[in-house]
């Protein structure tokens, strides 16, 4: 999408459109006539990237760090992410040394321009301390082409966004823009592929994205709530899907998805099917006539196919481009897979993929006469949500995703990488890494979710997170693979006045609240149920108006049929979030007060007691 100045659909749109169908046209008959680059294979990588300040929050410094930083980086949809475009390599004995090397130095340059920027690069799915305050317009990129992406999307679906994920715990936010998508970030690996053997080798890697995405899996948390062991991809597919809710009568697909069945036939079948099911949403001036230019002996870019497939979010994505020799290639870019937890767990996931779309044996070529698509469908939708704890449909087998990944894929693995002379020394320590994660059940969301809950129990969900993130940080700067990271030492004190403590790492957010029509007789029996000596009070539109506390209550002289809003305390002492924790402790003292009320655009969003600072910070 960056290389073309967009517009929305709705200017230029039948000559876009007429371009498009040039451009599919041209891709069937360079398919026909075997156009394509023969002879070589290259694999590449995205990185994406968040940016965090020294409380571990997102940092909005990424479109103005670009200038200090290698070509390679490149601005995403939020302030506080980037993204980093390897270069690709032949696939050959090097190539993950190569890919490696480079991404560790770029990584370096980034991570010291950040210390002069307060703004330290983490890989992570999704950033423990996320907000909802941080999906705000202001936060989104200033480029024109992610406001004309993000107004398209809405447009079509006809209303604000809306996500609602259930796991452990459960999610429902409503946004008016596409920013939950700045939420989400990948280790994105393209593996180039022969146009004679697209077809078998896509079903392939659909076959396989629930056992290796089961293996990889590090985005258990967003807004301090425990959903699935890779939230991103319920986030991503609601965070852009266009459709209505009447839209859901019918089998209309989500832009992000799996697919809805094998590939037959050509790569370009692939191609034609996400222009008639996905609407355009962007356009852009093409000047070339792809299929002149291939009368001319020319290689056309495909510009508006290229655009058209930039806003159709496939899990595994069919890509075309024009390598450095001229010639044309299709790949398939993999976009399941999040980002860290650390850059050799990355390396590991790249070299597990590339030697399973590798050593794929003989008998899954015809996977669509053997096996119904909706079994891989499935697998992919467990793993997304239990990951290293899910059981798989494999071959008509009930297999848990440790002994599938150790007894059959790993074998596989291993020879494909073999085939592409892969020394054996690099090959134990890269499927080792994979090897050890399933033997110890131990990925990335799984430790995040074991360190989480203990944090949680002892800090509170605000403390969790960023504590959270900074043994994230700690552990990934020591290039330590995941499986070997230790917990989190929970027995830690922390101090009011330290420069990291806000309200917000401490607050509660597990409220009980009541309207303010609720009769005494209800609000003292919650109370007295729920041991508790703070009631906050709301109006209809979920906005907080008032407080009732015990001693109130208590001392109330109300008659039959009194309400809540007869005797609650309507001047009321408020914190926001991002409040030094001194200065909430401060507010509690010298007001007297029992409780401090966390508020957010007129609602409450947590809750600290004067007991939850003694029961925290000792004698404050």
């Amino acid at each position: 999408m960056g290389e073309l100045s967009v517009k929305p659909a709705a200017e230029s749109r039948n000559k876009f459109i007429k371009s498009l169908i040039q451009d599919v046209e041209a891709l069937d008959r360079m398919l026909r006539e075997g156009l394509f680059e023969k002879g070589r294979q290259r694999i590449g990588a995205e990185q994406e990237i968040f940016l965090v300040n020294d409380y571990f929050q997102p940092a909005s410094e990424g479109p103005d760090m670009l200038d200090a930083l290698p070509q390679a980086f490149t601005t995403e949809i939020g302030r506080y992410n980037l993204e980093a475009n390897l270069d690709p390599f032949d696939l050959d004995g090097q190539a993950f040394q190569k890919t490696e090397s480079q991404l560790r130095e770029i990584l370096g340059i980034l991570y010291k321009e950040g210390q002069r920027r307060n703004a330290l690069p983490i890989l992570t799915g999704i950033l423990p301390t996320l907000r909802r305050c941080h999906l705000e317009l202001k936060f989104m990129t200033p480029q024109i082409r992610y406001s004309i992406l993000s107004e398209a999307m809405r447009r079509r679906r006809g209303s604000d966004f809306e996500i609602h994920i259930q796991g452990t715990d459960e999610l429902i936010a409503r946004l008016d823009s596409v920013m939950f998508e700045a939420c989400n970030t990948s280790w994105q690996m393209h593996l180039q592929i022969p146009p004679e053997t697209f077809a078998e080798q896509y079903n392939w890697a659909q076959w396989i994205a629930g056992p290796v995405l089961a293996t990889c899996s590090n985005s258990p948390i967003l807004f301090g709530r425990e959903l699935w062991h890779e939230t991103r991809i319920a986030l991503f597919q609601q965070s852009v899907d266009t459709r209505s809710s009447s839209n859901h009568l019918r089998n209309k697909l989500s832009r992000v998805g799996f697919g809805q069945g094998w590939l037959t036939g050509s790569a370009a079948n692939l191609f034609k099917d996400n222009i008639s099911r996905f609407p355009l949403l962007l356009t852009g001036e093409i000047k070339e006539n792809a299929l002149e230019i291939l009368e001319n002996g020319q290689v056309p870019q495909l510009r508006a196919l290229r655009l058209q497939n930039g806003t159709v979010y496939s899990w595994n994505r069919p890509c075309y481009g024009i390598s450095d020799t001229g010639y044309p290639h299709l790949r398939i870019e993999n976009r399941y897979v999040p980002a860290g937890p650390s850059l050799q767990d990355e390396m590991a996931n790249f070299a597990f993929w590339i030697g399973l779309m590798k050593g794929m044996p003989e008998r899954y070529g015809a996977l669509c006469d053997k096996l119904p698509f909706q079994m891989a469908k499935d697998n992919f939708y467990r793993a997304a949500r239990s990951s290293l704890c899910s059981v798989f449909n494999w071959n008509g087998q009930q297999i848990p995703a440790p002994t599938l990944v150790l007894e059959k894929l790993l074998p596989i693995a291993e020879d494909g990488l073999e085939t592409v002379g892969l020394d054996s020394r690099e090959i134990d320590h890269h499927l080792g890494i994979i090897e050890r994660r399933a033997l110890l059940r131990q990925n990335g969301a799984l430790w995040q979710l074991r360190n989480f809950r203990k944090l949680a129990d002892c800090y509170g969900k605000g403390a969790a997170v960023q504590e959270l993130t900074s043994a994230i940080m700690e552990r990934q700067r020591a290039d330590i693979p995941v499986h070997e990271w230790d917990d989190v030492d929970c027995n830690r004190i922390y101090e009011v006045g330290s420069r990291r403590e806000t309200v917000g790492r401490a607050m509660k957010t597990d409220l009980f609240t009541i309207s303010q029509e609720e009769p005494l007789e209800f609000v003292e029996s919650v109370m007295k149920w729920k041991n508790i000596r703070h009631l906050p009070v709301e109006d209809e539109e979920g906005k907080l108006v008032g407080l009732i506390t015990q001693n109130n209550l208590r001392e109330a002289k109300y008659p039959e049929n009194h309400v809540a809003a007869d005797i609650m305390v309507r001047c009321l002492i408020t914190a926001h979030e991002d409040m030094p924790l001194e200065e909430g402790a401060e507010l509690i003292k010298r007001y007297n007060i029992g409780s401090l009320l966390v508020v957010r655009n007129e609602k409450l969003i947590g809750m600290l007691t004067d007991t939850d600072f003694r029961r925290l910070y000792g004698n404050y």
